[in-house]
């Protein structure tokens, strides 16, 4: 059993955004969700040497983070063995069909919208860890 299994309710988030205030939004969600949640921005996110990315259940990566692209972030946690069974949710601040249907399609479990809307985000959440 992994240590995100033995968490309640599935482990940590971690949430990618450059937004600071959107980070805080997201970490927020920690009471909605009894888990928690790690935001940072796309420069933080470090597989190889930050435990908070490692050992996260779910990462949820803002599709625009400015600098980075969340397409690199979505390749390198599916080309990371250590990672590749991990969840990934992708948030668009204005979500199209090409843009979700990209998103699938490079290895996202799933989409949501900005801001974080903690409904939307369980449900997607419940979703995609029932999957597993």
């Amino acid at each position: 059993m992994s240590e995100s299994d033995s968490e309640p309710n599935g482990g940590t988030i971690v949430v990618v955004d450059p937004d600071a205030s959107s980070r805080n939004d997201a970490e927020d969600l920690e009471d909605e969700f009894d888990r928690q949640v790690i935001a940072m921005d796309s420069m933080d996110f470090d597989t190889e040497a930050s435990e908070d990315v490692l050992e996260a259940a779910v990462y949820i990566i803002c599709w625009n983070l400015g600098i980075r692209s969340a397409v690199d972030l979505i390749e390198e946690i599916r080309g990371n063995p250590r990672l590749v069974d991990k969840k990934v949710m992708i948030a668009f601040d204005e979500p199209t069909r090409t843009k979700a249907r990209w998103a699938m399609t490079l290895g996202a479990d799933a989409i949501c919208c900005l801001p974080y809307d903690p409904e939307e985000v369980g449900a997607r959440l419940q979703a995609i860890e029932k999957a597993a």
